[in-house]
């Protein structure tokens, strides 16, 4: 039961993606356009020229993959899926195509919320236990995209609740794989952006075999829970590893460059100026004041950024604008000590700050954790009669190799005067001895 397309989008990554009258309504709101505003990686073009991509083309991106994964794992898997989910013969056209048409709209919608600059700030910007997730689930159920979520696909059983649970990781589904989709330590939202990233910013690290990866997704069809629950073929076993690899070396190489990391807390302490000129906090409003939210995307903050830039104080606009970051002074390997870490996060900066009174300190920890890839479950399947299951993470020797990230670097606004620069490096090293 597949629905006529009525428009395609011509896609650098994928190529053609197909897109169905549901989804153009809902790609034509205000709201989801407003995604174009919204840069993918915060201020990483001023490291990686090319990096000027849009949480629009990503979105568009997971939603293909993700009704790609549905039908690859749903037709691998048919008998299986029929069981465990009762179809029946005369319905499971259908009931398949309600899955695939779920997972679009999750895919498709799954970054609605987010602020400007993407994950720019986001700990200390939105409001206590707030996350994008939660102003992706207000848009979807309070917005025309909800109404045309339930007015479009009501025959199909879907609602824009069910969205936004699946968009939340709070859905509760017989096919759990879907939400393992859309939501995991390997999810296509993943998939998705290590590609777009790594292409637009020129570098190869995170590539990894995609279509491998999507032809070699089973289900573990002896999950102790009964469940469905997604599982990797041996043939991709390598591919999967790869896929772990391309992740951790994008994060250590790209997200966390100590130039990028530097842009980000310029950019966070000008965002949250120019939100409490605007709204009297420095946080961004809460999902029900959702009005207010969609109004601050990278266009206003960059206009604002024009309008308040000083460079006789040289404050966080004329930063921004001018490209003027602070240096990171010291740094810890990528995995550090502990004590070392906390050293540098807590009593260099005070230190420092001390040594040098007239100077401008900023502390940053960069943190991803490659065990979450540990922590979930991934089966492997093994062919025999019967087939043989083992765990990826005690079969991969690749993934015991990788280390949790929690770099940790000081930075000072020494930028252009190479001696003071290197006065403030050698106290550091000295303090760090």
């Amino acid at each position: 039961m597949r629905q006529p397309s009525t428009s395609e989008f011509r896609d650098p990554v994928h190529g053609f993606i197909l897109i169905y009258p549901h989804e153009r309504k809902i790609i034509d709101t205000p709201e989801f356009q407003r995604l174009r505003r919204i840069h993918q990686l915060g201020l990483t073009h001023y490291v990686y020229h090319g990096a000027e991509h849009s949480r629009f083309g990503h979105s568009l991106g997971v939603m293909h993959l993700a009704g790609k994964a549905v039908e690859a794992v749903v037709q691998r898997n048919l008998d299986i899926v029929r069981a465990t989910l009762k179809w029946s013969n005369r319905r499971a056209s259908q009931e398949q195509q309600r899955l695939v048409w779920l997972a679009r709209l999750a895919g498709l919608l799954h970054d609605v919320g987010h602020a400007p600059f993407s994950h720019t700030g986001e700990r200390s910007l939105f409001q206590p236990n707030m996350r994008h997730e939660q102003y992706s689930e207000a848009i979807i159920t309070r917005t025309p995209i909800g109404r045309i979520i339930d007015e479009e696909c009501q025959a199909m059983g879907l609602s824009k609740e069910l969205v936004a649970q699946v968009v939340t990781g709070q859905a509760t589904l017989p096919a759990g794989f879907l939400q393992e989709l859309i939501s995991s330590a390997w999810d296509v939202d993943k998939m998705d952006y290590l590609l777009r990233d790594s292409l637009y910013c020129g570098v190869q690290y995170g590539r990894f075999d995609l279509d491998r990866l999507l032809n070699t997704i089973t289900l573990d069809s002896e999950d102790p829970s009964g469940g469905l629950k997604l599982a990797i073929e041996s043939d991709g076993f390598h591919t999967l590893e790869a896929f772990v690899l391309a992740r951790y070396f994008m994060f250590t190489q790209v997200y966390f460059h100590d130039v990028r990391r530097a842009f980000d807390l310029v950019l966070t302490q000008l965002i949250q100026e120019i939100l409490s000129q605007t709204y009297g906090s420095s946080q961004y409003p809460a999902p029900d004041q959702l009005e207010d939210y969609l109004r601050v995307d990278d266009a206003f903050i960059l206009a604002e950024a024009a309008r308040l830039h000083d460079a006789s104080i040289k404050n966080a606009a004329w930063r921004v604008t001018n490209r003027h970051h602070p240096v990171a002074v010291y740094q810890t390997t990528p995995s550090p000590d502990e004590g070392i870490a906390r050293k540098v996060q807590y009593h260099l900066p005070a230190a420092a700050r001390q040594r040098f009174p007239d100077l401008q300190f900023w502390s940053d920890q960069a943190v991803d954790h490659p065990q979450r890839f540990r922590s979930e479950v991934i089966m492997v399947k093994f062919p025999g009669n019967p087939p043989s299951w083992r765990s990826f993470e005690r079969e991969s020797r690749a993934l015991r190799g990788l280390e949790e990230i929690g770099q940790v670097r000081l930075y000072a606004d020494v930028r252009g005067d190479d001696a003071l620069q290197s006065e403030v490096e050698a106290y550091c090293r000295d303090f760090m001895k």
